[in-house]
């Protein structure tokens, strides 16, 4: 990733070299790996202790070069699904003067400058904090941390290079006396998308507790709140 300026906002996104890697590297990935697939199978099951045996050995079965075309163009499909997830799942980030506008799959977050006291990264997620010190956004992104500081310093953020605040969160226990009774259900919503990998829905949740003025990050599948 990288980032693409002009005098009026700055775009945090994939650059045009990662577009290209993205969108040759795994489909090329996908039609070696089908292309050698039924070979593959065919020696992995001979080995008892690979799982999946049921599907190598039907793929084993078949022979012919047509197999290998079939398998090679499902391992293009997948490539190109991979692609499209990596975009989907991505953050992107549109800074400008007044206002910052953070798109992440089919949602869209805008918040205006004024409202915006700090910005940082925390691991690997940047956060920015309201006026109150609490958590108006916070999710993964993979791109270094110079670049992101020197965009929002471009645009006359307050950034910081260290993660405040962070002796300050508190793992989240089930109906916490510290939250409130609309914040705990969250955080046991919140909970249960966690174990099951739901990502959006994770999201979508902590977008819920922010509203409450809860901040909240994960480690693991435990839940941290301040």
């Amino acid at each position: 990733m990288n980032k693409s300026m002009d005098n009026n906002y700055t775009l945090l996104n994939f650059s045009k070299t990662d577009k290209v890697i993205l969108w040759f590297g795994f489909p090329l990935i996908g039609l070696v790996l089908g292309w050698f697939l039924p070979s593959i199978a065919k020696w992995a099951s001979t080995l008892p202790w690979v799982p999946y045996q049921g599907p190598l050995n039907l793929i084993a079965s078949y022979n012919g070069a047509w197999v290998s075309f079939i398998t090679m163009v499902l391992g293009l499909l997948v490539g190109i699904m991979v692609t499209l997830f990596s975009f989907h799942e991505s953050l992107e980030m549109t800074i400008y003067d007044e206002e910052v506008m953070l798109k992440l799959r089919d949602d869209e977050t805008i918040l205006k400058k004024e409202d915006i006291s700090l910005v940082f990264i925390d691991g690997k997620q940047i956060v920015l904090l309201g006026n109150d010190e609490k958590e108006l956004f916070r999710y993964k992104q993979e791109l270094k941390r110079n670049t992101v500081g020197t965009a929002f310093l471009k645009h006359n953020y307050l950034w910081s290079e260290k993660a405040p605040f962070k002796e300050d969160y508190k793992k989240w226990v089930v109906d916490c006396p510290d939250l409130s009774p609309a914040a705990n259900a969250l955080f046991k919503a919140r909970k249960v998308a966690i174990e099951d990998g739901n990502d959006e829905e994770v999201f979508q949740l902590a977008k819920e507790l922010w509203k409450l003025r809860v901040s909240v990050k994960e480690k693991g599948k435990s839940q941290y709140y301040r």
